[in-house]
């Protein structure tokens, strides 16, 4: 016997089929799977390939903020306000760490180089002396434009400042790269068929690795306020409140240090151990990392915009030219002046900080179905289109209650911007529940006391954009049950297209109503003939 499609092997007499084989079956489930299937993937590859891609655009924030920390020149800075008058000359300016070129790899070294140069020494053994420059001031001097396409250089006025772009240019491309890694890490795992059913959430992570919150609960330090609080007596009551409030401050503090240098080198060192195990829990923990960071950022460039002489400085180094007879040579030295960087670099680094705290804070809300029950949870990188039309989403309890924060004129979500599965999560059955989609029909008919057809209202409030409206056939009796409709084909990425006819369909309910009429009249039909078959039993058995 042949399989459909041609591809099989003949059975031989007396024996079964043999099963169709390997290529046979893929060709099959390619035949009837998605485009990236019917054009040869293999399954689960076209996954595998978009969370891939998608896994990469995590990154994108932090690697656009490092490119533009690290990749600072000249029009950073507040030229009209320099440090000091005087052009200092070295014989070689120390730079700055900069943004690495592929191109140059020679440079890389300016990037992992953390390391703050000895400003005061360089100041005096490299000190140099160019008569072309010699009182001249900063606010005079012409620098020829061929040069200033020159990174920028360590300002040598503050002899006890540091690279505040570059610090946070290497932290923010360090945290972007540990952020990619366990987001790749937890949907590549979460497509797999094995790899899925190990990715722990919060009720996992306590139970396989308690220590972490062991150490946390102890090192809090709210236990004893939190006892003096809930003690009986007034007095202790009262007196545990002004303690609280007192020490909130503080206790604040303590905590955010207690999450950047303890939580999270313990998180890291567990995801390093068990990376599958703790992908998720460590890409909410690096989230909220980056955004407290993000914050910082923003609190300090408020800083620098409210007083400019905190802002950090950066040198402008050019080479003088040394004219003689014949030609024009560039000098030894460099020479330079030190700038600020300017009030609009300021507000566009906090404005930065503030983006990354909004994308840190919904990438981390992305983990929390997950984090929350591992049966709910979803893709980091990949977001899909939900059409409108599910809203607004409207479920109730087992026993037809409304969920716990719904009453009954409530839906479960009714903003069309949000989760259309917020709170299927957070019930006390979640862990045994799932969700079925399946498309239904926008209009449920009804008949109303006279016998008529007529459109029913809806279960639910429906934000579907332009609801096509019935309208029913106007000829023969059967009008009332018959709907009309223009007729359409699919075509090419599933659009539709009009054949300019118009055709009638059938009401189910009256579908419905003849399926029905047709099952009694054959239940009716049986019955009569067993009661036949029964009296022509009891004449034959009453006859001599």
């Amino acid at each position: 016997c042949a399989t459909r499609g041609g591809a099989g092997v003949a059975a031989a007499p007396g024996k079964p089929a043999a099963a169709p084989g390997w290529a046979a079956t893929r060709g099959r489930a390619a035949a009837r799977g998605m485009w990236a299937q019917r054009c040869g993937a293999p399954p689960g590859w076209p996954s595998r390939v978009k969370v891939l891609f998608f896994s990469f655009f995590s990154g994108t924030i932090g690697l656009s903020i490092y490119m533009y920390m690290a990749g600072s020149n000249i029009s950073y800075l507040d030229l009209a306000s320099p440090a000091s008058e005087r052009v200092r000359c070295l014989t070689k300016w120390p730079v700055r760490s900069h943004a690495f070129s592929f191109a140059r790899p020679e440079e890389w070294r300016f990037y992992f180089d953390l390391s703050t140069p000895d400003l005061p020494r360089i100041a005096v053994e490299r000190e140099c002396t160019v008569p072309a420059v010699s009182g001249t001031l900063c606010s005079s001097t012409v620098i020829p434009v061929n040069q200033m396409r020159r990174p920028l250089a360590v300002a040598m006025t503050d002899l006890e400042g540091y690279d505040v772009l570059g610090m946070w240019a290497r932290f923010f491309l360090c945290i972007t790269f540990a952020i990619w890694v366990g987001v790749t890490t937890h949907d590549m795992a979460l497509i797999g068929r094995r790899n899925k059913n190990f990715i722990l959430d919060v009720s996992g992570v306590n139970e396989h690795c308690p220590s972490i919150r062991r150490v946390w609960r102890s090192l809090a330090g709210h236990r004893p306020l939190v006892r003096l609080v809930s003690q009986e007596r007034l007095s202790l009551r009262v007196l545990g409140i002004v303690l609280a409030v007192l020490f909130a401050p503080l206790m604040l503090a303590w905590n955010l240090i207690l999450f950047n240098f303890l939580i999270v080198p313990l998180i890291l060192l567990a995801f390093a151990r068990y990376p599958i195990r703790m992908s998720r829990a460590w890409v909410f923990i690096v989230c909220c990392a980056c955004a407290l960071y993000g914050l910082g950022l923003t609190v300090q460039q408020f800083a620098f915009m409210g007083s400019p002489e905190l802002r950090p400085m950066y040198a402008v180094t050019w080479q003088p030219q040394t004219v003689t007879a014949n030609a024009t040579t560039l000098h030894d030295c460099e020479c330079g002046c030190d700038y600020p960087i300017s009030y609009s670099v300021c507000a566009n680094l906090a404005i930065i900080g503030a983006l990354t705290i909004i994308k840190s804070f919904f990438l981390a809300f992305r983990c929390l179905k997950g984090l929350r029950r591992c049966q709910w949870a979803n893709l980091l990188s990949v977001l899909f289109p939900v059409p409108i039309t599910i809203y607004s989403v409207d479920w109730r309890l087992p026993n037809g209650q409304p969920i716990k924060y719904r009453t009954e004129d409530m839906p479960v979500q009714g903003e069309v911007a949000f989760d259309p599965f917020a709170m299927m999560d957070e019930q006390l059955d979640s862990q045994f529940t799932t969700v079925h989609l399946r498309p239904e029909p926008v209009h449920r008919y009804e008949y109303n006391t006279s016998g008529e057809l007529e459109v029913a209202p809806p279960r639910r409030a429906l934000e579907t954009p332009a609801i096509p409206m019935p309208r029913f056939c106007s000829s023969q009796n059967l009008s009332e049950s018959m709907r009309m409709r223009k007729v359409e084909y699919i075509g090419c990425c599933g659009f539709p297209w009009p054949t300019g006819g118009q055709q009638c369909v059938y009401d189910p309910a009256f579908i419905e109503e003849l399926d029905a009429g047709a099952r009694a009249k054959a239940e009716a039909d049986a019955e009569a003939d067993s009661g036949d078959e029964l009296e022509v039993n009891a004449v034959m058995g009453s006859s001599p």
